[in-house]
């Protein structure tokens, strides 16, 4: 009987290890600065991107090492691209349309930064006001984790500003990063 007991105690404590370890910690919001961004050798960095969990009802993060270049545009252009072609991860869903290819990323050394997307950006988004919302909380979340003087974000068309991404959010003013990480 002793030995059933014993038996029994391990499985319980083996399962509740198995479980411990199964389950996933929960979204902790973005890092503290310097934490995102890694560097791994000449040219490479481990970056964090932003997707939509599956069902979109929170964001998830990804670890990324990609080629990048010496300068800040280039290196926020590099990680939208990033962004732009998805998770790997099975639990997370991408929050830039199809075919959207990434004009341009600058800043203006104020706090603000600019993400110029080609047309399929508008053209190609799915819609409903959740939709829009993780969109913009996946770029803005992106680009305030891995470059912290990020303060606030505007999203553009083929170089000019739209109103909305698909009709149910303002996209006239930029979205503050406090707000949309």
């Amino acid at each position: 009987m002793r030995a059933r007991v014993i038996a029994l105690a391990v499985a319980l404590v083996a399962v509740v290890l198995v479980v411990a370890m199964c389950v996933r910690s929960p979204d902790k919001g973005p890092p503290e600065e310097g934490q995102a961004v890694e560097e791994l050798g000449d040219g490479v960095q481990s970056v964090l991107l932003a997707f939509a969990s599956r069902g979109a009802w929170r964001m998830i993060e990804e670890r990324r090492e990609i080629v990048v270049m010496a300068d800040q545009a280039s290196r926020a252009r590099r990680v939208i691209e990033e962004l732009a072609a998805g998770p790997v991860r099975d639990d997370a869903d991408g929050t830039i349309p199809p075919g959207t290819k990434v004009n341009s990323v600058f800043f203006d050394g104020t706090g603000g930064a600019f993400v110029d997307f080609s047309r399929e950006f508008t053209d190609n988004h799915p819609g409903g006001s959740s939709g829009e919302l993780f969109t913009i909380r996946s770029i803005v979340r992106t680009l305030a984790i891995n470059f912290p003087d990020v303060e606030r974000v505007s999203i553009l068309v083929e170089g000019r500003e739209i109103e909305t991404i698909a009709g149910h959010i303002d996209a006239t003013e930029p979205f503050p990063v406090e707000q949309y990480k």
